[in-house]
């Protein structure tokens, strides 16, 4: 079963943070410039935080996997300009 995740980094090199970045961007959707809306199953989540673990420096960088419900998606809110939020069909504006 697929669920969401927001995936937030703090990446402290450039080159790392393009590696991470080109990681998450396979799973999701940017959001933001280091902030993205992953609808993935377990193995993928599985498969990604592996890709992940190979590029992070656990004492330099920080990777966040927030699980959220579809309600709470239904609820984010934006300032400035919108974005829709895909999953399974549903856009979320």
């Amino acid at each position: 079963m697929k669920k969401n995740y927001l995936i937030g980094y703090d990446i402290s090199d450039e080159k790392r943070l393009k590696k991470v970045a080109k990681i998450v961007s396979r799973f999701g959707s940017r959001i933001q410039y280091s902030f993205y809306h992953c609808f993935i199953s377990n193995t993928q989540k599985i498969r990604m935080k592996a890709l992940l673990q190979k590029e992070i420096k656990e004492d330099e960088d920080q990777v966040i996997l927030l699980p959220i419900t579809v309600n709470q998606l239904k609820e984010m809110e934006f300032m400035g300009f919108k974005i829709n939020l895909q999953n399974e069909g549903i856009i979320i504006i």
